[in-house]
């Protein structure tokens, strides 16, 4: 993505603006819609139309401490602010098949050191909902496959060295069920910023106790069992396998570590139910 990208920069009244994308045309296209949601009020995420495409517009202002960490990260370490580096990540596991929302640019605004705005565009997602809900709302059997999905697919990116960094059941996106002809697979991973190839200071311990923050308490004992199993399966299967053990044990301390997080910060835990206080992996491996 990064050697083939295509960078546009345009001086604004705000700052100058950069935009990078995968071809000049989704580069120009991008202009208006990002300099509207610039303009405008405040706002996470809305559908927008790129051209002839419907996409998602996730966009925002950054101000403080915030503004000064990342426009210094990409003065003096030439870090890509977050939104830039998700749509590299985002294509970066596109191109390894798997299913992600489809990139089509990214930018900021930039004044001095400071990065005061910041958005990114991917093709919009119909009838999709968050894991957490699809897996609440299924039959036991629609579990399964779903959770046979996510093992097999989070093995494979684990093995390819890619950690999302940021692995919660929210962040995995379930499609209605396929029908027809063509990939059957239904989840799409989302908000793959945090993370990346060869992230140096995280692994695939971080990655399994941020899905098990909340999957300790949503899947049973039985689904957690199959979906370790199907997870170290595939990482042979890819070439890398892992110590369970080991690995379990560590995705434990992690996820007590985020659960000390949702302790300080309440306001991240979603649910009306309090995180299971408990996970040992001890039960779940062999």
């Amino acid at each position: 993505m990064r050697a083939r990208a295509v960078r546009l920069a345009l001086d604004t009244v705000l700052g100058r603006l950069v935009v990078v994308a995968p071809s000049e045309e989704l580069a120009r296209a991008a202009l208006e819609p990002a300099i509207t949601a610039m303009l405008g009020p405040p706002h996470l995420g809305t559908p927008v139309e790129l051209g002839q495409r419907a996409a998602w517009l996730k966009s925002g202002a950054l101000g403080g401490k915030a503004a000064l960490r990342y426009g210094l990260r990409r003065a003096f370490l030439r870090l890509a602010p977050p939104r830039v580096r998700e749509l590299e990540n985002l294509a970066w596991l596109r191109e390894r098949l798997f299913r992600v929302p489809e990139p089509l640019a990214a930018g900021f605004i930039a004044r001095g050191l400071r990065l005061r705005f910041q958005f990114l565009l991917t093709a919009r997602l119909e009838g999709v909902r968050p894991l957490d809900e699809a897996l609440a709302a299924a039959q036991r059997g629609e579990r399964a496959e779903l959770l046979d999905e996510l093992a097999r697919e989070v093995a494979r990116m684990h093995a390819l060295r890619f950690v999302h960094h940021d692995l919660y059941l929210r962040n995995v996106l379930a499609a209605p069920p396929h029908v027809g002809e063509g990939d059957p697979r239904r989840l799409f991973f989302v908000d793959a910023w945090r993370g990346g190839p060869h992230y140096p200071w995280r692994d695939a311990a971080y990655d399994l106790g941020c899905l098990m923050l909340e999957g300790a308490g949503l899947l049973d004992l039985q689904e957690q069992r199959t979906f370790v199993r199907l997870y170290l399966e595939e990482r042979s299967a890819q070439g890398r396998a892992a110590d369970g053990a080991a690995l379990l044990a560590a995705a434990e301390r992690e996820r007590a570590a985020q659960l000390r997080r949702a302790r300080r910060q309440p306001h991240r835990w979603r649910y009306a139910e309090a995180p299971v206080e408990d996970w040992d992996t001890r039960t779940l491996n062999g």
